[in-house]
């Protein structure tokens, strides 16, 4: 069985990998809104693929990648929607609003870790992604991304600088640097902690399985008490049985 090229196009980023009977190797990354089909083919020409899954929160740049597809001789890909066989039902409003790395990160958790369960994707903007055990996916919750929340505070502000996340162990800060650090990993820890606690009440459980990924869930879940599996591939491996249910 050849692999599937699967590709999580991101607001910032691009993740792309081949998934084969549910294992994802040779990933790579790229800009979303790259500039020239140089930047991606030597992504996406690496192995033999029998199909392309594509789960895109920019629709701007699906055409680059259809393009992108056609040029390296590639099957036509396939843009993730609710209206594909996802493994899992979706029951939601207005379906055609759910992102399709949501809904990748649904069918990876459902097949993965059964139901119900919940998803945290820390990317730009930190997502929660509920799956029901009977309904299926039923939601969600949205927050600012720790990038955001960095950004923003020092393009409002006129003293604080632009930091990236950093390991301390420190409470108090003595820096400002320091300061916005600690702020940043206690305040999202916090936040975590109280949406994950307000969904176990509300489904009546002890113990909700949780998986987290995108770049900042290492940083946010080490050395911390709350359980969680950690799995940066998780969205590609969702792209991956999506693909196996659809081509």
């Amino acid at each position: 069985m050849n692999s599937i090229l699967v590709v999580d196009i991101g607001n910032t980023s691009t993740s792309i990998g081949y998934c084969r009977k549910g294992k994802v190797s040779g990933v790579g990354r790229c800009k979303s809104r790259f500039k020239s089909l140089d930047d991606v083919l030597p992504l996406i020409t690496v192995k033999r693929v029998v199909a392309v899954v594509i789960a895109s929160v920019v629709p701007p740049v699906n055409a680059r990648w259809k393009k992108a597809c056609k040029a390296a001789g590639l099957p036509v890909p396939l843009f993730v929607s609710h209206k594909l066989e996802l493994g899992v039902p979706v029951d939601y409003p207005k379906p055609e609003k759910i992102g399709a790395d949501r809904l990748a990160n649904a069918a990876a958790s459902a097949k993965l870790f059964g139901t119900p369960s919940v998803v945290c994707d820390f990317g730009t903007a930190l997502t929660f992604d509920v799956i029901d055990g009977t309904r299926g996916y039923i939601g969600g919750i949205i927050c600012p991304g720790l990038p955001l929340m960095f950004d923003y505070l020092a393009e409002k502000t006129a003293l604080l600088p632009h930091v990236a996340p950093s390991k301390t162990k420190a409470v108090v800060g003595r820096s400002t640097k320091q300061a916005m650090q600690i702020g940043a990993r206690l305040g999202y820890r916090g936040m975590v902690r109280e949406i994950l606690q307000s969904l176990e009440m509300d489904f009546g459980v002890e113990k909700l399985p949780v998986c987290c990924t995108g770049g900042y869930a290492g940083w946010i879940f080490k050395d911390w008490d709350v359980e969680a599996v950690i799995d940066p591939k998780l969205t590609l491996k969702g792209l991956g049985i999506i693909g196996e249910l659809n081509c």
